[in-house]
């Protein structure tokens, strides 16, 4: 029997995933190491849940809609990268994409015809569209998912990073995920390239670009 898309969506927002999510911090690790007080943190997931995660969001359902209705998708992953400036953050994205597509691979093998056009690595949410849109996920629970594994990331790697009470890790990751409810339902009836957020944040871009430089890390970004 097929699982329900309820079922899939929480398989895809566990931390335990075996997609490579352990290895990434969703920008925390750059933010500390240029100086941002750890007491900064829930304004810079709010912030990154309405900026890097909502772009990704918007791409992810419109990656969802590429697959339903037999669109190519490298426009869509054109659109993004002119969205995402920092390299860096694409190429954790695509690190991300790449572990997850192979995944999927085994589970649901259908989900590479949807990206032809892509290399091996494709962004995170163009795979996650994917997914979705061959597993029955709605595009609101998708705009939802892709939020929070963001957030969800980001809180992990802060509690490696500067250990504190988990309990006020999860309160985070709740306050950033609500603060992009009331953009849900635009974000998730996207049917154009145009129509993908291009928010932006430059100085998380540029702690991204330093970070990569370094070799005094845990994570890959």
């Amino acid at each position: 029997m097929q699982p329900s898309s309820h079922t899939i969506s929480l398989l895809l927002a566990d931390a335990r995933l075996p997609s490579g999510g352990h290895a990434q911090s969703s920008g925390v690790e750059p933010a500390l190491l240029a100086g941002m007080p750890v007491a900064d943190v829930p304004a810079f997931l709010r912030a990154r849940a309405r900026t890097t995660a909502t772009v990704d969001a918007g791409t992810a359902v419109l990656a969802r809609h590429a697959a339903l209705d037999c669109i190519p998708v490298a426009p869509i992953e054109r659109a993004w990268a002119a969205r995402t400036p920092s390299r860096a953050i694409r190429d954790a994205s695509k690190d991300l994409g790449r572990g997850l597509l192979r995944l999927a691979g085994r589970i649901w093998p259908e989900v590479r015809a949807s990206l032809d056009g892509l290399d091996e690595s494709p962004p995170r949410p163009l795979v996650l569209g994917a997914i979705a849109a061959h597993t029955g996920i709605d595009a609101e629970s998708l705009v939802r998912l892709t939020v929070y594994d963001d957030m969800a990331c980001a809180v992990a790697a802060l509690l490696k990073l500067e250990p504190g009470d988990p309990a006020q890790g999860v309160a985070m990751v709740l306050d950033a995920c609500s603060s992009i409810e009331p953009h849900v339902a635009a974000v998730s009836s996207i049917t154009s390239t145009h129509q993908i957020p291009a928010a932006s944040a430059p100085l998380s871009e540029a702690w991204s670009q330093a970070h990569a430089l370094t070799t005094r890390r845990l994570f890959r970004a």
